[in-house]
């Protein structure tokens, strides 16, 4: 299967967020061009409660390292703006869209919010050129496909 271009990576997993969360009985949209810092609003049906997520995409998250090349980190897309973001209802999807070959398998979604990622990202986000995020694949486990916190907080 051809790369996609990254262009459409990214539309790729805005789309696929806003799947899940519907699934979820959400109401999820996706706002015209021009929302700073707002890839996705979120509410819940009653229209009472919302929030927003930033969505970072990448085909294969996964980093393999040491002479046996075992899975030890994901790596996503951040920048410097989206790393000092720090907002209690403000949360990142991160989708790892794995390849998709042959479009097999769904992608995961790592759903963290943003208070997490900006303490993981406040020490070093001014020093650097890149921002990517680096985490062991261990850490991010608890924010794999859960979209719990999502819904708690649209809870009436």
């Amino acid at each position: 299967m051809p790369k996609i271009p990254s262009s459409l990576t990214g539309t790729a997993g805005e789309h696929f967020v806003v799947y899940q969360l519907s699934c979820l009985g959400l109401v999820a949209a996706l706002p015209r061009a021009g929302t700073k810092g707002v890839d996705i609003l979120v509410t819940n049906t009653q229209g009472s409660k919302s929030l927003t997520i930033q969505v970072k995409t990448t085909d294969y998250a996964v980093r393999k390292r040491g002479k046996k090349k075992v899975p030890t980190e994901l790596q996503f897309p951040l920048g410097h703006k989206s790393a000092k973001l720090n907002d209690a209802n403000l949360f990142f999807a991160f989708v790892d869209l794995r390849s998709l070959e042959k479009l097999k398998d769904q992608p995961d979604v790592y759903v963290v919010p943003s208070k997490v990622v900006h303490g993981w990202c406040k020490s070093w986000v001014d020093k650097v050129k890149l921002v990517r995020l680096h985490r062991r694949i261990e850490e991010m486990k608890p924010y794999k496909n859960n979209w719990d916190p999502v819904v708690t907080c649209l809870e009436l």
